[in-house]
């Protein structure tokens, strides 16, 4: 299967996101939206069908609020030994949880995208991204070497003719968990189903968390 180590938003942040994208880059809509005007489009028999084509192919789309994720680690096609000693060497990671903000956006011309990010991001997640890439390797999972860039991709096939986002995003996003996700192609596109989960835990005593009101249920 291919899969990736990394985080999931919380259904809120999911929002707060995609809220910021409609009223900051509201040139750009959904897939579906596109595909709905041009199914529309040709019912009406307007314009050349290889333009259509072609500006389809082309066409900056919004990414599925449902798909919003922060990629740890991606590890390509795995087989099923792979992913036996990835969750072994997973399951003895310890991290603390952490908070960041996505307070800034750009654009990466190679897999044209534009994302949110953190202009700082916190040191447990540069840690977690380190321990989860050096699991993957322990595991016998080729991962790149490039350094870590935590981010979430917004919009697909951004160019820099994409207008500037009106202004920049100033989301919360709390991690007390990472997660194996897959990567599942559909008809209606792409999806990231969770396969396996693990908490993000304060290293301490019972006693030290009490005092300090941590709990990490």
């Amino acid at each position: 299967m291919r899969c990736f180590i990394g985080l999931d938003l919380h259904s809120t942040e999911k929002l707060a996101l995609d809220s910021w994208r409609q009223q900051a880059l509201p040139e750009v809509t959904a897939r579906n939206m596109f595909n709905l005007s041009e199914g529309r489009a040709k019912k009406e028999g307007r314009g050349n069908k290889g333009k259509r084509r072609d500006s389809g192919a082309s066409q900056p789309y919004a990414v599925n609020a449902a798909n919003y994720h922060m990629t740890l680690s991606f590890l390509g096609h795995i087989t099923h030994r792979q992913h036996e000693a990835l969750v072994a060497e997973l399951d003895v990671l310890v991290h603390t949880p952490f908070s960041l903000t996505l307070d800034t956006t750009g654009i990466w011309n190679g897999p044209k995208i534009l994302f949110a990010a953190p202009q700082s991001p916190p040191a447990e997640l540069m840690a977690l991204a380190k321990s989860t890439r050096k699991a993957a390797r322990a595991a016998a999972i080729e991962v790149d070497n490039k350094g870590f860039s935590p981010h979430v991709t917004v919009i697909r096939k951004a160019t820099a003719a994409l207008p500037v986002p009106l202004y920049t995003p100033h989301v919360e996003m709390h991690a007390s968990a990472f997660h194996l996700f897959e990567s599942v192609s559909t008809p209606q596109g792409v999806t990231y189903p969770i396969r396996q989960s693990w908490s993000l835990r304060h290293s301490m005593s019972v006693r030290e968390k009490l005092r300090r009101g941590i709990n990490d249920e």
